[in-house]
């Protein structure tokens, strides 16, 4: 659980007494070897690529003629098929205490659901990602962080406890009229935060903020037993979804600039001119720019001195290139002719490679919720909500997979072994299996009450609306 803030010694900093630096002269050299490492360089270029900025901005700029450099988002269309596919549908927290259920429910709410898909895309872009879980206004929420902008102290190889966290940002200020970028840290480890600011090199203690506890209630400061960040890893390995595929988005990038290159700087040949029927050089670029024809008499013709372009070998190539790029990225290929009209067991089959991938990506997400666990079931009982310690939840997500809905609403009306739960769980037009069932409920009650009606008036004597014929005749 929680405890007061009591102190913030810890082995990050006995790790700068044993260098025997001052804690912001060794937070100072980890920044450093931080953003001149390659995982940093890395990160800074997934986020480039992400934004449609690859090495194609470094083409040569020729002396003539034109320099085109065409960009595709080819790895944005990939990330946000990864995470809204794993994210995109509605996702579930369940727990065999409902009271429990209702308060999950209400810490995951629909602001906090787009925390966690930003946190899974960034996952995704950077290789790791993290979240920090903060107070605001005596609410437990969750805050993305830019993964570049975290340096985390792991107490072991593998990464899965955090020993300490530094986070960065660069802030602006005004010196009079100059205007400066400083950077601003915050150092966090399991006994509080220490706010530093680093100017011309230098870090320092921040005096502008107090040393302080992980979060407060009523004026009160509190740590938590753990750091107060969640972590969430696209592989073992934490490599960004572009280290697999740079080269190829790269040479589409360059291949297509080439070749508009050569397509727009056609009348900039240089041509050799047989018979030609007009008066001079500049009447024949005129002509051929406003034309696209030239006038020659006799046996003349025009040839130029440029190898011409195989444009069918070039749209090969790419062809190949943005093939490979799904296959290797293990994305679905959205362009396959094929993917409307193929029955069930094929989508599965094509979405194959897309399913091992959010995988790993969704162990880490239960992997995650199980360590916040702790932090809302502490928060729970700090703000009087109840204590659930012994109770468990689970997290259960629906794959937003393309599916042959004809084919699989008959597998499931075929399936009346299966519980009407189980069946409904598996339908594609069903959202809510809960909120369903209690509308089969409601209909059944009210058939029954409609029989149970009907049986009524017939036992007293009368169906309502018919009348006795000897009755009648009396009258």
């Amino acid at each position: 659980m929680f405890s007061d803030y009591t102190g913030y010694v810890i082995s990050i900093l006995d790790r700068a007494k044993a260098s025997c630096l001052t804690v912001p002269e060794f937070l100072n050299r980890i920044y450093d070897e931080w953003v001149s490492s390659q995982k940093y360089l890395d990160m800074t270029m997934a986020e480039s690529y992400y934004r449609n900025r690859s090495a194609v901005q470094n083409k040569h700029t020729r002396e003539k003629g034109s320099n085109v450099k065409l960009e595709h988002p080819i790895l944005k269309k990939l990330i946000e098929q990864k995470i809204n596919y794993l994210l995109g549908n509605n996702y579930n927290f369940e727990s065999e205490n409902k009271q429990y259920t209702e308060e999950l429910n209400s810490i995951f709410d629909d602001r906090q659901r787009e925390v966690i898909k930003n946190w899974g895309k960034e996952a995704i872009k950077k290789g790791i990602a993290f979240t920090q879980i903060y107070f605001d206004d005596n609410k437990l929420k969750l805050k993305r962080l830019r993964t570049e902008q975290v340096i985390p102290f792991w107490e072991d190889n593998e990464h899965t406890k955090l020993d300490g966290l530094l986070y960065f940002y660069p802030q602006t200020i005004y010196e009079g009229m100059e205007k400066k970028i400083i950077i601003k840290f915050e150092f966090w480890s399991k006994n509080g935060v220490e706010y530093l600011v680093r100017r011309d090199g230098v870090m320092y203690y921040d005096v502008q903020m107090n040393n302080t506890t992980h979060f407060g209630v009523n004026g009160q400061g509190y740590n938590w037993n753990t750091l107060p960040f969640l972590w969430l890893k696209y592989n073992d390995e934490e490599l960004p979804l572009v280290y697999f595929i740079k080269e190829l988005i790269d040479d589409i990038n360059i291949q297509e600039s080439i070749t508009a290159d050569i397509l727009r700087d056609i009348v900039n040949f240089t041509y050799v001119l047989k018979n030609y029927g007009g008066a001079d050089l500049d009447e024949f670029i005129d002509q051929l720019k406003r034309c696209k024809a030239i006038q020659v008499e006799g046996d003349g013709g025009v040839d130029k001195l440029q190898a011409d372009l195989n444009i069918d070998a070039v749209m090969q190539l790419l062809e190949k290139h943005r093939r490979d790029i799904y296959d290797y990225a293990r994305s679905v290929d959205t362009q396959d002719p094929e993917l409307g009209n193929a029955s069930g067991q094929a989508l599965r089959i094509r979405y194959s490679d897309l399913d091992l991938d959010v995988n790993d990506l969704e162990a880490g997400l239960q992997f995650a919720f199980e360590i916040f666990k702790r932090f809302i079931d502490d928060y729970l009982v700090l703000m009087k909500k109840g204590s659930y310690y012994n109770d468990d939840y689970t997290v259960t997500f629906k794959r937003d997979v393309i599916i042959n809905e004809t084919e699989l609403i008959d597998n499931i009306n075929k399936s009346a072994d299966l519980s009407l739960e189980t069946r409904l769980s598996k339908h594609p037009w069903i959202e809510d299996t809960a909120e369903e069932l209690k509308r089969i409920e409601k209909e059944k009650e009210k058939e029954a009450q409609e029989y149970s009606n009907s049986f009524n008036n017939v036992f007293n004597g009368k169906p309502k609306g018919v009348t006795d014929n000897a009755e009648e005749e009396n009258q």
